[in-house]
Order: structure tokens, then sequence, then C-alpha cells
């Protein structure tokens, strides 16, 4: 505040300066030449303080352009005595000044993308909590915090990432749908490398743990369909490609149970409900407990309109251990709708 209202104060000395002088030509009948001369230094300084200070005020102006900025002002204030230096203040410093205000409104660009992080996802609470601050983020009004929300995806995992970034790819402002976009692109490639990475080990027999292989490359389709990173053909084709490991892996590894769990689930999203089902207790008798499957059990039943069958499974499901998005039809096939009214 100080800096400009020392300013102000040169723009106000300067125009002191201005009047005096012309105030000394209009009430001289003769001008001496010392008169002259005292006139023409009054004008010089007055152009030469207009011409420094105007700048600084404005804030406008690039650095590297200062000297021309300097230069054109002392020119205009010099040839256009009183003219000039009140044209300058009177109407460039407003003008400025709402032009300012009006470009605060306009959409923002974004001229660089920072390196992306590969420090760890968060988990537990802490990453529930972040995902909802990031949501409320993203509905802001504010471009620059849209955009950090965004960046701040990097520190969730893939599954709360993924839906944020989704909605991130319908902002107004071109690049944050951009970096929305690569950030989505950087996770497929990503995932697609690791699929890569595991098929040619598993081609080339290169290592011994070929069940990993098996189960690495299954998930990772799993994943690039589940998060909802493949669409269309490409998510066709994707849970063939998924399905043709899994059933070369049973080939080779009939009892193993985790192979057998994964069939069932890539089955039961393929609309194969019977064969998903006998999946899932093949599953359960090589030692998958009940209890995990339960949710299972009641989604089949429940696409085969076997609401009894879906009501029994619920109630056996764990309200403790349940995650926070099924407690709401917990409690409708439980009976406890009225657990919260």
């Amino acid at each position: 505040m100080p800096a400009f209202l020392l300013k102000v104060f040169f723009l106000i000395a300067a125009l002191g300066l201005e009047m005096t002088s012309i105030g000394m030509m209009i009430m001289s009948d003769r001008l001496p030449e010392s008169d002259l001369l005292i006139m023409l230094l009054l004008h010089l300084s007055a152009c030469i303080v207009i011409a420094i200070a105007l700048p600084t005020l404005l804030r406008f102006f690039h650095p590297a352009s200062r000297l021309i900025t300097v230069l054109f002002f002392f020119m205009i204030a010099f040839y256009m005595p009183a003219l000039g230096m009140l044209g300058l203040v009177l109407s460039l410093v407003p003008g400025l000044h709402f032009s300012k205000a009006t470009a605060q409104e306009l959409p923002l660009r974004f001229s660089g993308v920072r390196e992306f992080s590969d420090a760890p996802a968060s988990h537990g609470l802490h990453s529930k909590n972040m995902t909802a601050s990031l949501e409320g983020l993203l509905r802001s009004q504010n471009p620059c915090k849209r955009l950090s929300a965004v960046y701040a995806t990097l520190k969730l995992e893939d599954k709360d990432a993924i839906p944020l970034l989704k909605m991130a790819l319908r902002d107004p402002v071109d690049d944050i749908r951009l970096l929305a976009y690569a950030l989505i692109d950087r996770k497929e490639q990503r995932i697609s490398e690791r699929i890569e990475r595991a098929r040619q080990s598993l081609e080339n027999n290169k290592t011994r743990n070929v069940r990993h292989l098996y189960k690495s490359i299954v998930k990772d389709y799993w994943e690039l369909a589940h998060l909802g990173l493949v669409e269309g053909e490409t998510l066709v084709y994707v849970l063939n490609k998924a399905r043709e490991y899994l059933e070369s892996g049973l080939q080779h590894y009939p009892r193993d149970r985790g192979l057998h769990l994964q069939y069932a689930k890539l089955l039961l999203r393929l609309g194969e409900h019977q064969l998903a089902y006998d999946e899932f207790k093949a599953a359960e008798a090589l030692g998958v407990e009940r209890k995990r499957l339960l949710l299972y059990y009641a989604e089949i039943d429940f696409l085969r309109r076997r609401y009894g069958e879906v009501k029994r499974h619920m109630r056996a499901v764990d309200w403790v251990t349940a995650r926070p998005q099924i407690q709401a039809a917990m409690c409708f096939w439980q009976g406890k709708r009225e657990l919260h009214g």
C-alpha cells in the first residue's frame, strides 16, 4: 500500500509540474529566456516522472519491454503538452484496469503440464476423505482448483481416481480435459505394458512362477474392464482375452481356487450366470470362504429372480465387514429399512 501511494504521489507531482509550466506560459505576456528555460525544465521533468511512474503503477508491461514503454510514454507526454499527459492518466489507467478485471473472467489457459509423480497411492480412510474432497474441488468455479484436483488424483488408487478423472473430462476448460485424458491414457498404458511383459514371459517360459503370470494377466485385463478404461469393441476384446488366459490357466492348474474365483467373476460379468455359479461353488470347495462369496450368490439369484434366496444370502452377510456401498441394500434385504430412520 505505501508503494502504491508513492506512485500515485509521483503521478500527481508530474501533473503539478505540467500544470505549473502551462500556467507560466499562460500568465506571461512576454517570456524571458530564463522563464522559457524553467518552463521547459518543468515540462521535461513532468514527462520523465510520468514515463517512469505510470508503467510501474499499471503492472501491465513485460519487463523486457520496459525501456520501450518508458520511451513511448515520454514521447506522448513531451510532444503533446498537457493533453498527452492527461490522456495517459485519465484514459489509459481506467482502460487497463477494466480490461484486467474482464480478463480474470475468461477461461484460463495452462501452458505446461508438470511431471507425473510415481508416489504411492493413499489408502484407507484418508483415501476416502481425499476422494470426497477432490470431488468437491472438481465442482468448484475456480479453474485452478479444478486443475489441482486433477493432479491430486495421482495420489489415489486407480479405482478412486478413474471416476474423478472421467468427471474432469466434462470440464469446460480445455487444458483440464486434456490433462484428465492424459492421466487416464497413462493408467491404461501402464496396465497394457504390464500385460505385455507378463505375456512375453509366459510365452518364452522365462519364469517358473507360471501360475502367477496367468493370474497377473487376468487381473490386469479385468482391471482395464472394471475401471472403465476401455469401452465398446475394445471392452469385448479385453474380456475375451481374460477368458482365454483363465481357461488356459485352469487347464494347467485345475485346483487353483484363485483362478476359479477370477473365472467366476468374469463369467458373471459376461452374463453366463449358471457357469459363474458353478465356478463360485468350485472356488468354495477348494477353500475360498463362503462369506466372501455371499454377495455374488445373491447377485446371481437376483438375476434369476429368486428373491427368497437373495434375502437368505444377504441376511448372512456380516454388517460390520460389509463395504459402505452395499449397506443400503443390506438394510433392505435384512429388513432394516427403518434402522436409520
